[in-house]
């Protein structure tokens, strides 16, 4: 350990690259001084972005030279040029390079106009696999069940970050409990402006909170709510619900199942599921 700390990592970043993983425990001085003159010499990368590459990803140490200098290089060929590759450096160096070029395969057959230009925003959409089934039901559902038209492309531009880090029976499956809930249509690309359009429709002020706001739901609701969050905005939805049907305020709707009760039960029979 003290041969990490002579390196230049601090100690919570060697507590931290230790608790991923034991390896540079086993790795002599020389191993590592090996591996960063390759860094350096393919990247033109400091020291500081070595350490920093060696505490947030600390596998990147079990590479051979060879494996390395290969992974480096193909990130300056295709994704970065020298001097503007350390975010990349940071976030891809440490995995294989077949990972994150499948990646960008995928969003080029899906018709993604500018792949690298997300890449430069979140590299850490590179570092997941795009074909896993549970990203591509992610892919699919919001294709097929948002209440706009919307292209493979347009998923992934806009909510690539939740296709890639949300497990599928919860964002594709709280979408499908929205479909059988009958609350697609609330669904909404911007709430703001969504708001403000409903407002105008029912001669308010649009830059004031009115009594009765319309619920509308966006994606990341969808994505991020914790399971209370979600139930809370679902109850709300219901009432508006009942409430335009037939001007009866309901306080919440106890016929509809929680989406933990749906997602163990009639989600799995689901035909699009």
């Amino acid at each position: 350990m003290n041969n990490l700390l002579q390196l230049g990592l601090g100690k919570q970043q060697v507590a931290k690259a230790l608790s991923q993983s034991w390896v540079l425990l086993a790795l002599a001085p020389e191993r590592l001084a090996k591996l960063e003159a390759v860094v350096q010499l393919e990247l033109g990368a400091d020291r500081q972005l070595w350490v920093k590459v060696l505490g947030n990803k600390p596998r990147v140490a079990i590479c051979t030279e060879a494996a390395l200098r290969q992974r480096a290089q193909a990130l300056v060929a295709e994704l970065a040029r020298r001097r503007h590759a350390g975010w990349l450096i940071l976030h891809l160096l440490a995995i294989n390079t077949i990972v994150w070029r499948r990646a960008l395969a995928v969003w080029q057959q899906c018709g993604v106009a500018e792949p690298r230009a997300m890449v430069r925003n979140n590299p850490n959409l590179l570092t997941v696999e795009w074909l896993h089934r549970s990203r591509m039901a992610n892919l699919r559902v919001l294709q097929q069940w948002l209440p706009w038209e919307v292209s493979a492309a347009q998923v992934i531009e806009r909510y690539a970050g939740y296709v890639a880090s949300i497990a599928a029976d919860r964002l594709a499956g709280r979408l499908l409990y929205l479909e059988q809930l009958g609350l697609l249509p609330l669904l909404v690309g911007n709430k703001p402006a969504a708001r403000q359009e409903w407002r105008l429709q029912q001669g308010l002020s649009v830059s004031k909170k009115a009594a009765g706001d319309a619920v509308l739901i966006t994606v990341r609701d969808v994505a991020i709510s914790t399971a209370a969050q979600f139930d809370s905005l679902i109850d709300s939805a219901l009432s508006q619900q009942e409430q335009d049907d037939d001007g009866l305020v309901s306080s919440s709707s106890s016929s509809s199942p929680s989406f933990e009760v749906f997602r163990k039960g009639r989600l799995l029979q689901l035909p699009a599921w």
